[in-house]
């Protein structure tokens, strides 16, 4: 089935592909390709060193905007880029590298990649909303909360950040999700940044807010803004607990989830004091 689709965006390749490229492409056997299925929202086939197919687990009206971004972002590492015309998904450009190692990171160079975000010129460009992946908190998810967090802290969370946000706190250029397979790097070198769909005109401190919680460097020495950042990080953690609420979570899973995000709980609730500094 994937494959069937990817060959069918192969045969609509962009008039502007190199030719012999575009002839690997569609002499490519897409069933040889890697099926990467961790994305809730579309499947990845991989063809090694020559083309990416993404293919939407459903019909994505936004997909045309966010091949429209893509073309538009003009940043010092590579963006997938469409090779094919539009159609039940899209190929792209392939991006070489891994992810970075979990829990370990240079300072300096996530500081760099948060400063260039911080700067970037979002005028223009064909970003989505903020809160488009997951929504603002709701009233009902906020009283479910009760139940697992103490004193009101997701209450108070949330109402930072969704006042942020209305009032334009921090607005700038954010992925959305800065931080592990959406990073390739090669050698210590970040090369390219995967998976734009919700990137958006945001509050930038979210960017330290995921690069923080993929390498576990200080928040301290990668942003001016920890306090802020730290509170982002608290009110991912309540998405986490608000969908798990929702699950049927074993015993042993919600400790685990607990003694995850818990913590990080607490320190965006103690964080708020100074946030706004």
């Amino acid at each position: 089935m994937y494959a069937v689709r990817a060959t069918h965006l192969a045969d609509q390749l962009l008039d502007t592909m190199p030719a012999d490229m575009a002839t690997k492409i569609q002499a490519y056997d897409w069933h040889q390709a890697k099926v990467v299925e961790r994305g809730k929202d579309h499947v990845l086939l991989i063809a090694d060193d020559l083309a990416v197919a993404r293919l939407p687990r459903r019909q994505d009206p936004e997909l045309e905007r966010k091949m429209r971004l893509l073309a538009e972002l003009d940043l010092p590492w590579r963006v997938p880029s469409p090779l094919s015309a539009l159609g039940d998904g899209v190929l792209q450009s392939f991006i070489p590298g891994t992810a970075h190692p979990h829990r370990v990171g240079d300072a300096a160079t996530l500081a760099n990649i948060i400063e260039v975000f911080d700067n970037y010129d979002t005028s223009g460009l064909s970003l989505g909303e903020p809160f488009a992946q997951r929504g603002r908190l709701t009233q009902q998810q906020l009283a479910a909360l009760d139940r697992v967090v103490d004193d009101g802290m997701a209450w108070a969370i949330a109402e930072h950040v969704h006042a942020w946000t209305d009032e334009g706190v921090g607005k700038g250029l954010v992925h959305g999700d800065l931080a592990g397979h959406n990073m390739h790097w090669v050698d210590g070198q970040l090369v390219g940044i995967l998976d734009w769909d919700y990137a958006a005109r945001w509050d930038t401190a979210l960017n330290a807010t995921y690069l923080n919680l993929w390498h576990g460097v200080e928040l301290e020495a990668i942003t001016d803004v920890p306090h802020r950042a730290r509170v982002w990080s608290g009110a991912l953690g309540l998405y986490a607990l608000a969908d798990a609420l929702s699950w049927d979570v074993s015993p042993g899973g919600w400790r685990r989830l607990n003694a995850k995000v818990q913590p990080r709980i607490l320190a965006a609730y103690q964080a708020l004091a100074h946030a706004e500094d």
